[in-house]
């Protein structure tokens, strides 16, 4: 595959593209959507928080995690408990079904990885691993 990419910028710029675009897509089996696994996954990497907390996180509005969190709630993926400082406000936390949901939705896209990645070596893919796992520590991209 042809790639007009000049800097290391660009080709990460396109990878971002091309695997997003993967990994967004609604897949069979899925159990939640992609931007819903993103939720689950900081609740379950962070711990519980509160919505304005998850939001700030995910640096995305709280509206729009908010739709998710109701939607997630709804199928008891998370859970929701009042605030014992605040009690106007709620505490996030990820439930097992949650758990589950996300463990079969990263197995999904992670199938998709192993795929595009079965012509490469160990040492192909060692050395892509670090790398990323480089990139990603400079990018802070965990939440």
């Amino acid at each position: 595959m042809q790639s007009d990419a000049r800097t290391a910028e660009d080709a990460i710029l396109q990878l971002s593209l091309a695997v997003g675009r993967r990994l967004r897509a609604r897949l069979d089996g899925d159990p939640v959507e992609w931007s819903q696994a993103t939720l689950l996954f900081t609740l379950k990497r962070r711990g519980a928080l509160r919505l304005g907390d998850l939001a700030e996180s995910m640096r995305l509005d709280a509206s729009t995690v908010s739709r998710h969190v109701q939607q997630l709630a709804d199928r008891e993926l998370i859970s929701r408990e009042p605030d014992p400082v605040d009690g106007r406000a709620c505490i996030l936390a990820i439930t097992d079904a949650g758990r589950a949901a996300l463990t079969t939705t990263f197995d999904h896209r992670r199938s998709i990885l192993t795929e595009a990645l079965a012509d490469w070596d160990d040492t192909e893919r060692e050395r892509l691993r670090d790398d990323l796992v480089r990139l990603n520590g400079s990018l802070g991209a965990l939440p």
